[in-house]
């Protein structure tokens, strides 16, 4: 059986690694299923055959993508032509839905290509536009959603969908405590923990590392003891350290995937950038802000599309202002700061947010039975009609 993958960022390649490991242990499949495509460093080490790497097409924003676009372009084109060389039995796509959707819609009306089109993770299309569910049938084959209320958009327009669960029910968010982390690092009790979360994309540190910095150092002006934390992928801890070398603080930067929990949970207040690790926040039960700046034509345009009151997922599954959003205008040094202090200072604050993130169990999906990655094997299987 060969599998085509297609994966733009780290928390994609998080994603299709245990995915690969579940087709690869399934009973049914074995060690016959050769995965290959454009994926990451942890799909590589399930025996992934890497023919581009994911960085080549991991670009975010309209503004941002113009500079790029020929080059693009020229990528979709050798990506559709050396799938329909290679005939997969199934494109599974992951996450980042405008490049992947492209290049599903295209397969389809090209009509060359014999298999099945899978997408892992679907788009929040019951928070904005749910229209796009229906276009979403035409050129797919199934979708695997990470949360329970996502099928029934889908179903309804005849495309075969399933709740397989959500990855951080089988992470180690809620046995960590951050005690490891604490006593590792000879960090004493009376500090005051802050950390940093840059994000995993490299436009994201290139906007907002210098805005972070600077909110973090004039936390330290208001708070004694204070020692910074910060989380960081292998591939941008250089550039974390690089940014944080001037502190004249205790400076902890931590690219370890296996302290990656530890770390977070050290953390008493978190300011991270708006995306996948505000939800791991949130599910660790870590107070936190999120903060987020694009190019104001790109702000314009978004703000056009999307009608919801909230961007954290969070916020959004809880209904209601737990975690401050700081976006745009409001994502500056000063407000950031004064948000952090907040809840620094404050320890009803942060008792409010983590109560509130308790909630988050529930909407994500049982921890009992098969994990999201076993689910999500068992799916493509019965799609491709192999179990």
């Amino acid at each position: 059986m060969k599998l085509f993958f297609i994966v733009g960022e780290d928390s994609g390649d998080a994603l299709a690694a245990p995915l690969i490991r579940a087709l690869q242990n399934y009973p049914e499949g074995g060690k016959n299923v050769e995965c290959m495509g454009i994926g990451g460093p942890l799909m590589e080490e399930e025996g992934f055959e890497t023919l581009l790497p994911m960085d080549q097409i991991s670009v975010v924003g309209i503004w941002e993508i113009l500079p790029k676009l020929l080059h693009l372009l020229r990528i979709k084109k050798a990506i559709l032509e050396e799938i329909e060389l290679k005939q997969p039995d199934a494109v599974i796509t992951v996450d980042f839905p405008d490049f992947n959707f492209h290049i599903a819609k295209n397969l389809k009306k090209r009509g060359i290509y014999k298999g099945k089109i899978i997408h892992y993770v679907a788009p929040s299309v019951w928070a904005w536009r749910p229209e796009r569910a229906q276009k979403i049938a035409q050129f797919l084959d199934g979708i695997m959603c990470l949360l329970p209320m996502e099928p029934e958009y889908f179903t309804k327009h005849h495309l075969k969908a399933e709740h397989v669960g959500h990855p951080l029910i089988v992470s180690d968010a809620k046995s960590a405590t951050g005690d490891i982390f604490l006593k590792e690092n000879e960090i004493p009790d009376s500090a005051k923990t802050l950390g940093l979360f840059f994000g995993s994309r490299e436009s994201e540190f290139k906007n907002l590392s210098s805005i972070i910095k600077s909110a973090a150092k004039m936390i330290y002006d208001v708070e004694d003891n204070l020692h910074i934390i910060a989380p960081t992928l292998p591939r941008l801890e250089y550039d974390v350290q690089n940014i944080l070398k001037d502190f004249n603080l205790p400076v902890y930067v931590i690219s370890n995937p296996l302290m990656k929990w530890e770390a977070m949970k050290a953390c008493d207040v978190g300011i991270a950038v708006s995306g996948t690790v505000g939800l791991e926040l949130a599910y660790a039960g870590v107070p936190h802000i999120i903060c987020y700046k694009v190019n104001p034509v790109t702000a314009f345009l978004i703000k056009k599309l999307i009608k919801i009151k909230h961007v954290h997922l969070a916020n959004i599954l809880l209904g209601k202002d737990v975690v401050p959003e700081l976006l745009q205008e409001k994502c500056v040094p000063e407000i950031i700061a004064q948000s952090a202090i907040d809840i620094l200072q404050d320890k009803k604050l942060r008792e409010e947010q983590k109560t509130a993130f308790m909630e988050l169990d529930a909407k994500l999906g049982s921890r009992e039975g098969h994990t999201p990655s076993q689910k999500a094997a068992t799916f493509i299987l019965n799609t491709l009609k192999i179990q």
